[in-house]
């Protein structure tokens, strides 16, 4: 552990900085019985493993009594700066303390410990304008990225069309008539791996899904994340839409054709020739699998750049997860998987709030009818739930 002093009227503090790329960085003080009063900016000047006061404010400070004791924050207001960052174990619950009591970090990101400071983030995070829609995305680790199950692992996207027409044929009297996204919702709703991500409209649904442990075990720090989308009204497309329509056509491609259909649209973008894109075997691939869906494709209005950005698209409420959980999705089209880019994906304008005391909003959530039973409305998640009321 790099530990430095902070040297200050004549007593010296311990402590240690702490970097993470969500977070920012931080100079955490140990636990101490002096009483110190600091101005809210100040700057520090580092010789060796000594920080000395000077009048710089690129710091925000912070003090906090905890069982007795002093714990002294300064935030970094910009990471600009020579020090070793010693990456500390923030599971200790007197940091997530510390952390919620902070609330909004200098970056501009949020950290709650409880519905209340939710909601209040909510409120400063939420765009308010009619021409925008809102949506959330909760998931159990911050270090979790906005790419769907297919792009996480390179078997899953190079079988995709496999996995598709399996699917498909296992329920083919249920999907024979179904579109390319209603087949692709029904997969999601089973947990086959597709290029569709859950959102939803209910901030309190994300922050559910934020708390609750996967069946999966994690490692690391345990800091959930709600992440905010606000999105212009025009963007949000419907299952129906021409445009959901050739996206999710994508899923029936050989992954050959994807790969070979994406560097010839990105040709064709840079040397604005459109032949490029259009001559190549891929197309005519994909032409022929969207002329399945709809028969009026027309080449002359078909802009390219629509397969390469993620889309906002709301699904008919086909079972009973997506009515519960206000259910929603973002359909992902084409990436240079081949050359490990699909990071790219993560291109999403978004805030983000970091979820500390998981238990305690848990707790909380279910006093408003918010758990398990309610967002997997299935016998055998209600069973559960039951149960785990009485233990």
């Amino acid at each position: 552990m790099d530990k430095y002093k902070i040297i200050y009227k004549n007593y010296s503090i311990l402590g240690a900085y702490f970097y993470d790329n969500a977070f920012g960085l931080f100079f955490f003080s140990e636990k101490t019985d002096i009483d110190l009063e600091f101005s809210e900016y100040i700057g520090f000047n580092v010789k060796e493993e000594t920080l000395e006061i000077n009048d710089l404010n690129d710091y925000k400070s912070y003090k906090y009594k905890i069982d007795g004791y002093f714990i002294y924050v300064f935030a970094k207001l910009n990471n600009n700066i020579n020090v070793k960052y010693n990456n500390f174990d923030l599971c200790d619950s007197v940091y997530f303390d510390i952390l919620s009591k902070i609330f909004i970090l200098p970056n501009g990101n949020y950290v709650c410990s409880n519905i209340q400071n939710y909601i209040t983030a909510i409120e400063k995070i939420k765009n308010v304008s009619p021409d925008m829609e809102t949506f959330f995305r909760g998931h159990y680790s911050y270090q979790y990225s906005l790419i769907p199950s297919l792009f996480r692992k390179k078997k899953y996207y190079d079988n995709e069309d496999r996995m598709y027409m399996d699917f498909k044929t296992q329920f083919y009297n249920e999907l024979s008539n179904k579109k390319y996204i209603e087949i692709l919702t029904t997969m999601q709703h089973y947990k086959m791996p597709t290029r569709l991500l859950d959102t939803t409209s209910n901030p309190l649904v994300a922050l559910w899904m934020a708390c609750e442990k996967p069946e999966e075990k994690l490692k690391g720090i345990n800091i959930g994340e709600v992440k905010i989308m606000n999105a212009k009204r025009s963007d949000v497309k419907y299952s129906d839409s021409n445009t959901i329509t050739l996206v999710s056509a994508l899923s029936v491609l050989d992954v050959k054709y994807k790969q070979e259909l994406y560097d010839k649209i990105i040709e064709s973008i840079k040397l604005n020739d459109s032949s490029i894109y259009r001559n190549s075997m891929a197309y005519r691939r994909y032409y022929a699998e969207v002329s399945n869906e709809l028969s009026y494709f027309d080449e002359d209005i078909f802009y390219p750049k629509i397969l390469l950005t993620p889309k906002q698209v709301r699904v008919g409420m086909i079972n009973d997860r997506i009515i519960s959980q206000s259910g929603s999705f973002i359909l992902f089209g084409l990436c240079d998987y081949q050359r490990g880019e699909q990071s790219e994906l993560n291109t999403l304008s978004k805030e983000r709030i970091f979820i500390v005391n998981k238990e305690y909003i848990l707790k909380q959530l279910d006093m408003l009818n918010i758990n398990r039973g309610t967002m997997y409305p299935d016998k055998d998640n209600t069973s559960v739930n039951i149960v785990k009321s009485y233990e």
